[in-house]
């Protein structure tokens, strides 16, 4: 393929046409992103996996053959001695975890509230990120799970410390972001 070096594109109607449009090839460029971001608080109880509310992003790639980035950071805290597990979803269907089964959980991510060093205080930050292939032109949604994982009397924080009894813990924000990338 030859290159074609352009400095200025000018058009009557002023719009820069896409690359696309002039046969450049785009592999790899980012075409859009979406994201959203959670600035309230949630708490969850429980052993099983429970949608963060208002952290998922939808997407409709422009071809089959693009890619999606998704990038998420929480928020996130417990309680003392709690093992927050994280899944990462496109519609139903878990990625951006292990392959691998046997002893251990299957899992995008997750972290233990220790019982020592107060912890329970702090605001913990659990990064994902990785690039999925939805082989779609179809709205497509992205959205992350929690779970306080270990026993059904644990409680998972979103957004805030676990304990919030003065101005010495802390509140936060969530975000989700999605990439395509061109294929």
């Amino acid at each position: 393929m030859s290159t074609i070096k352009v400095d200025t594109i000018q058009t009557r109607a002023g719009a820069v046409p896409k690359a696309s449009d002039l046969g450049l090839n785009v592999t790899g460029s980012v075409l859009q992103v979406v994201s959203a971001t959670k600035t309230d608080t949630q708490s969850i109880t429980g052993s099983s996996f429970v949608d963060i509310t208002g952290l998922s992003a939808a997407i409709t790639p422009s071809s089959t053959s693009s890619k999606i980035f998704i990038s998420v950071d929480v928020s996130f805290s417990g309680e003392q001695n709690s093992y927050v597990a994280f899944q990462m979803l496109r519609g139903s269907t878990e990625i951006l975890k292990a392959t691998e089964t046997g002893t251990g959980l299957e899992c995008a991510g997750g972290q233990v509230i220790n019982s020592s060093g107060n912890e329970q205080y702090s605001i913990h930050k659990e990064a994902m990120s990785g690039l999925d292939s939805p082989s779609t032109t179809s709205e497509t949604t992205y959205k992350v799970q929690i779970s306080p994982m270990r026993t059904s009397s644990k409680t998972a924080y979103v957004n805030r410390s676990h304990t919030l009894g003065d101005d010495n813990q802390y509140r936060s924000a969530s975000t989700i972001t999605l990439m395509e990338i061109a294929g």
